[in-house]
This record gives C-alpha cells, structure tokens and sequence, in this order.
C-alpha cells in the first residue's frame, strides 16, 4: 500500500503532551487527521468552516463543544459530525483534553508543534529499529 501509516497510538501522543496545539498529524493524499490536544480551560474560539465537515473522536479528557449555540458534552470515546458550515467552539473543562478531528484533505492545515514533531521521529526511529516482519506465507 502506497504510503501506508503505522499504527500510531494516540492515548500516548495524548498523554505525552503538556501545552495546546496538534500533537500529531496525517497529510494523506484525501483524507487529514490531526490529534489536538488542549490544556485545562484551554478554547478554540467560535468559528465557521465552510470548506469541510468534520468527525471529532474524543482520545482522553473531557470538554464540551458547542455546535451552532448548543451545548454537547466531550468524554473519551466521543465521536461528533461536526457540518460543514456550523458555528462550533471547544473548550477542555476539569483538565487538559485530546481529540482527533478528521475531515477531506484541504490545502492549509494545522502545524504540528517541535515537542509533537521530536515525538512522532522518536516513534519513527523505533519502528527503524525494529526488526522486520517476515513476509506472510515466506515469501
């Protein structure tokens, strides 16, 4: 498979985080994926996106999203459509919270941060390091 992923887990890069931004990012060819992480009482001001909808998966925390006026809850586990065109806001309430927001590929994107950056190298050296997987069936 042409530029395949690892699997990466989330709930570390989640954990491993201690200020607000993407913790972790994927740029596929139509698909983007970013794990934000923000810290306790920590918004993402209301705004509209009319280019793409988005599903948001709660990783760990609690926060509530407001989604054209109405308040929704944010728990681990959550997952949220968030329309294309709706006024929404995030804000992380009794800690930090994380969450994956995933939509179509669109030109600009969030930037992941340096501490983010030398995470996801070190999870690349490991899996450099790592010995192969023998091929299925020996061939």
């Amino acid at each position: 498979m042409r530029g395949a992923v690892s699997a990466v887990d989330l709930a570390t890069f989640a954990a491993a985080g201690d200020g607000p931004g993407a913790l972790w990012r994927l740029d596929g060819e139509d698909l983007q994926a970013n794990l934000i992480r923000l810290g306790p009482g920590d918004r993402i001001q209301p705004h509209r996106n009319d280019e793409v909808e988005v599903l948001m998966v709660v990783v760990a925390g609690r926060g509530e999203l407001t989604l054209d006026g109405q308040v929704h809850s944010l728990a681990p586990m959550a997952l949220v459509h968030v329309p294309k065109g709706a006024v929404r806001a995030v804000v992380a309430v009794d800690g930090p919270l994380a969450y994956l927001s995933v939509h179509r590929r669109r030109s600009s994107g969030l930037q992941v941060g340096r501490q983010a950056r030398r995470a996801l190298d070190q999870s690349r050296e490991a899996n450099l390091a790592a010995p192969p997987h023998p091929p299925p069936n020996g061939h």
